[in-house]
């Protein structure tokens, strides 16, 4: 086993420790799909603990010899984002399993976040304007900072009420897929964006304030965002007839 421990959190090494022995035992299961998510209290302390599942033997050997698991990922990215001032949990720790010479499996130890997530603006995207706002601002500010999210789903945004001039605070999760380049290109950034939501209205309203935010055309932006995600969504469908 491989782990390291943020050294706030030292004191919890011997949880960090015993996590692959009493994951599946202990703790409270909050997400069960692909990854499993528990949640922990640690001597009154809540910890959030992702176990990604076991990777096919390609991306096991990957992993091993020649990049960073998304576990170690998610640890870095999370400390390299909160030094850039952009809100996400606060890493705790992350674990490797090896067996056989080989990793197996990730775990990944963050401080919880009760806050809901963004969907809200997917289903009322009229009704939350102000709200809307602040999470476009933390996009631009994101990608600004030469941070690009590798899933900008709605779900992996959490939000609260604040006394900021935006009024609400914004976090990211999730972000094991994502990557930094020191200036993302307009069409890296609107590339990245068309994760957020497949419903039109809320996606266009949102692309279309973050266009204005930086300075880009409106249109422009929104048309190669839907175009996008139709050709995304044609090639699914197709995916799935072929496939029966």
């Amino acid at each position: 086993m491989k782990s390291e421990i943020n050294p706030r959190y030292i004191h919890l090494q011997n949880f960090v420790d015993s996590l692959p022995s009493t994951f599946d035992t202990s703790g409270e299961l909050i997400y069960d799909a692909r990854n499993k998510v528990r949640l922990f209290n640690v001597d009154g302390l809540p910890v959030v603990v992702k176990r990604y599942k076991v990777p096919m033997l390609h991306q096991r050997i990957d992993y091993s010899f020649f990049r960073p698991s998304k576990a170690k990922r998610a640890y870095l990215f999370g400390m390299r984002l909160l030094s850039l001032g952009i809100s996400t949990p606060e890493p705790i720790a992350y674990i490797e399993e090896y067996r056989r010479g080989l990793f197996y499996q990730g775990y990944f130890l963050s401080a919880f976040c009760g806050d809901p997530d963004l969907r809200i603006l997917r289903e009322e995207p009229n009704n939350h304007e102000e709200l809307m706002s602040a999470f476009v601002h933390f996009l631009v500010d994101m990608h600004e900072k030469g941070f690009v999210h590798g899933d900008t789903n709605l779900s992996n945004f959490l939000y609260r009420a604040d006394a900021s001039p935006m009024k609400y605070h914004i976090t990211t999760i999730d972000i094991n897929r994502s990557h930094f380049s020191s200036a993302p290109s307009k069409k890296e950034c609107l590339k990245s964006l068309m994760r957020i939501t497949h419903e039109r209205i809320a996606m266009k309203k949102i692309i279309g304030e973050y266009a204005r935010m930086r300075g880009w055309n409106v249109d422009m932006s929104v048309d190669y965002v839907v175009d996008s995600i139709e050709r995304f969504e044609k090639r699914k469908a197709m995916k799935r007839k072929i496939l029966g």
